[in-house]
């Protein structure tokens, strides 16, 4: 199935998600990070790595209207305090990010050329919007695999040699009804999302085989055309549902303007509102404004205002130190820095350093079971497979005065078609280390 999003969506998305590249720093108590011992990375000598040099790539969609790179920009931050601290048992990384600029084709085309250069030993921190597919073709005949930082399409938790590091749009809107449903307020479930080929089918798919298994009256299962400007019409209809609760499954700029419009209306009412992950960043609670208090989002790691946790802060630390000063500090971030620590921590377990190879570092990423970090919610694994989805247990937020807090501690998400990815979980042992 051809996965590309459509001509419409490429370009609604690139002028509504240019307006996400304007994030920054969350808003946390004291600033910016100290750094100190949050700056130990990797072997956290405080020596330069100068041995031979390990080369590392990523896929990302950086132009053509939409910027995901601050997954891949969170893992370069990453690897430059890791080079400063003794590198990989003396190796320093060099990294290097291929822009696919939103075409498939030169996804396919940037992933040929990765796995054609034999001293790229994997890729980390990916963050393609339209490319896992195409790209995983490539990877699978070279023995490259990717330990993907943000992976978007249903292509990128189906591939082979693609592991995302977060919970996907999918995982996120279940995460989101699930929650309704554990606080009385799912008898009337409503939910929007894009009309767009292997995401929002994707999504609204899974809406509805959940909604159907808990019994719950789905009164509106929308996916809208990627053109779409006046909102008018969805939002009468919403109103005219009944429905208690609803999640739009849309990047933030999107949700903003449904919101918006909303308001215009006063159709806030007691319908209980909320966003998958893709609008949880930590400017959109005060930018929503003061009408949508108690407003809900799904969050696929740890809150991005959280400020404890060893690996939250070292996350905060090394983007301080590492990355420009508007880098944003978002969701998408702590994955490129979790795919990045998991990648350096497996290969710091090689005696050997000068044994690190493609063949090598993909026999050890394939080993990797029971990765644990206070930024996941359960243990990570990569694992021999058709499809990967370790991260499927995630966190809730909500919006009070202006800024986000805990609404609830972490869940496992529930997905008929991930009940075989369970299994494998248990009887292959990939939780435990």
């Amino acid at each position: 199935m051809n996965r590309s999003l459509r001509a419409g969506a490429v370009l609604l998305l690139s002028a509504a998600l240019v307006a996400l590249s304007g994030c920054t720093s969350p808003d946390r108590p004291g600033g910016g990070a100290s750094g100190g011992s949050e700056l130990a990375c990797g072997l956290g000598n405080g020596q330069k790595a100068t041995g031979t040099p390990l080369k590392v790539a990523a896929l990302a969609t950086q132009s053509g209207g939409v910027d995901f790179s601050s997954s891949p920009k969170s893992t370069k931050a990453y690897f430059d305090c890791v080079n400063d601290n003794g590198g990989i048992n003396g190796r320093p990384i060099v990294y290097q990010i291929g822009d696919d600029a939103l075409d498939p084709t030169k996804t396919a085309q940037l992933a040929a050329g990765f796995a054609a250069d034999k001293d790229i030993v994997a890729l980390v921190g990916d963050a393609t919007f339209v490319g896992c597919d195409v790209a995983n073709i490539e990877l699978k005949k070279a023995g490259l695999l990717s330990i993907t930082g943000v992976g978007v399409p249903q292509a990128c938790f189906e591939s082979s040699n693609i592991a995302p590091v977060n919970a996907g749009p999918r995982t996120s809107a279940l995460a989101t009804l699930q929650y309704f449903i554990r606080n009385n307020q799912a008898s009337k479930f409503f939910a929007l999302g894009l009309n767009t080929r292997g995401n929002g089918d994707w999504v609204a798919d899974g809406i509805e085989k959940v909604a159907k298994a808990k019994g719950v009256d789905l009164v509106g299962n929308i996916l809208n055309d990627p053109n779409e400007r006046n909102w008018l019409p969805t939002i009468s209809q919403l109103q005219q549902s009944g429905a208690t609760s609803l999640v739009i499954a849309d990047p933030a700029p999107i949700t903003a303007s449904i919101l918006a419009a909303a308001e215009q209306q006063d159709a806030k009412g007691s319908i209980q509102w909320s966003c998958t992950a893709s609008c949880y960043d930590a400017q959109f609670a005060e930018q929503i404004g003061s009408y949508w208090e108690g407003f809900v989002a799904n969050s696929e790691l740890q809150l991005v205002t959280e400020t404890s946790g060893t690996d939250q802060k070292q996350w905060l630390a090394v983007m301080d130190k590492y990355a420009a000063k508007d880098a944003p500090r978002d969701t998408f971030s702590q994955a490129g820095y979790l795919a990045g620590k998991i990648f350096v921590d497996t290969l710091l377990k090689v005696s050997d350093p000068a044994t690190l190879n493609r063949e090598t570092v993909t026999k050890a990423l394939l080993a990797i079971k029971g990765y644990t970090s206070d930024l996941l919610c359960a243990p990570w694994y990569y694992g021999e497979a058709e499809e990967h989805h370790a991260n499927h247990a995630t966190r809730m937020a909500k919006v009070e005065n202006g800024k986000w807090v805990s609404a609830e501690g972490c869940q496992d998400v529930d997905d008929p078609d991930m009940d075989a990815i369970k299994q494998a979980e248990q009887s292959k042992g990939l939780l435990v280390p």
